[in-house]
């Protein structure tokens, strides 16, 4: 207690009206030395002032008396969250809730390393014990089963990742576990190329909309059985809205659905597609219910992908054709 008392001295003396030289300090406030039994602190300055550091002194004393110590278990890759930057976090719970934070050190082992001693006022204690464990438990995460054979559908080529991270501020992981090797997607190019024409390039907007190369296969046809974990990290309460949006996309993801592939005559006509400021291809999107992907680099042989169901992705394939013909005809036609 005495050497306690010793740490905090330079303060109770300040506070008291004293000086804050450490010699003039030393001089007006002696204890005992630690290894005498004798108890007694003696305090030699004015009286005003002599009087005001003993009744500091016996505060203090008072409330170490009333304090107490308490242990919580928090996993030792946690503890950095309750450290901070240079120690500021720890400094900030300790000046928040006036008590006293203990985090172990990397060197200790045993039972020991997860304990986090916690000292101070039984009340303040208590309230530094809950905001720590919420601390923590932002971080602990949700764990949210996704069929495997529907990880990739639902990741969106990792945008869904993105998304959440900057939108919701949640991270996700998948405790270690392997993903699931991607779908082998089927080559809109090779098919043309190997299979069906090129459809052939033509300065008639009509003949540019009618000849062009399109094929539809059905997803969802992995073969990847079990579940992988997405593990949720964040803010409870974003945690929740980012799980409500990956179940909606796993639900969508359920359900039957198919991608067109087109390729038309002249890349260059593609822009009647995408239309001024991405309005048409919008439209398109919102009136059929797909996704519609318009390759950027425009290349002639790469198609317009068309996510959906088969009648959505059917439909969008038909109003992409027929903004062609009009776009063509009131361009005065696609041209090499």
């Amino acid at each position: 207690m005495l050497s306690r008392l010793g740490a905090n001295i330079r303060d109770i003396v300040i506070k008291a009206g004293g000086p804050d030289d450490r010699q003039q300090l030393a001089r007006m406030v002696r204890f005992p030395r630690p290894d005498s039994s004798d108890n007694t602190i003696r305090v030699e300055a004015h009286q005003s002032i002599a009087d005001r550091i003993v009744e500091a002194i016996e505060a203090l004393v008072n409330g170490r008396d009333s304090q107490v110590t308490e242990h919580i278990e928090v996993a030792p890759e946690k503890h950095r969250l309750l450290i901070g930057r240079g120690g500021e976090t720890r400094r900030n719970l300790e000046s928040q809730f006036s008590v006293s934070v203990d985090i172990p050190k990397q060197t200790v082992t045993g039972a020991a390393r997860s304990q986090i001693k916690i000292a101070g006022q039984p009340s303040d204690v208590e309230k530094a014990k809950e905001h720590i464990l919420e601390l923590v438990k932002e971080q602990e995460g949700e764990t949210l089963q996704v069929p495997r054979r529907l990880h990739h559908a639902v990741s969106d080529n990792g945008q869904i990742f993105r998304s959440l991270r900057n939108n919701h501020r949640v991270t996700v992981d998948h405790s270690g576990q392997q993903l699931p090797p991607k779908p082998t997607a089927a080559n809109p190019r090779a098919r043309a190329n190997g299979g069906a024409s090129m459809p052939l390039i033509t300065d008639d907007p009509e003949a540019a909309a009618d000849n062009h190369s399109w094929d539809i296969v059905e997803n969802n046809t992995s073969t990847e059985e079990g579940e992988i974990p997405w593990v949720l990290r964040g803010n409870p309460e974003n945690v929740a809205k980012a799980k409500a949006v990956i179940e909606k996309m796993m639900e969508e993801a359920s359900k039957p659905s198919s991608t067109g592939y087109l390729i038309l005559p002249d890349p260059k006509s593609y822009r009647f597609v995408v239309g001024p400021g991405g309005t048409k291809i919008n439209e398109i999107r919102k009136s059929t219910g797909t996704k519609v992907q318009v390759p950027r680099d425009q290349a002639r042989g790469e198609a317009i992908e068309i996510v959906g169901s088969k009648e959505g992705v059917e439909k969008a394939r038909d109003i992409i054709l027929e903004a062609v013909k009009q776009g063509g005809q009131a361009g005065g036609g696609a041209r090499r």
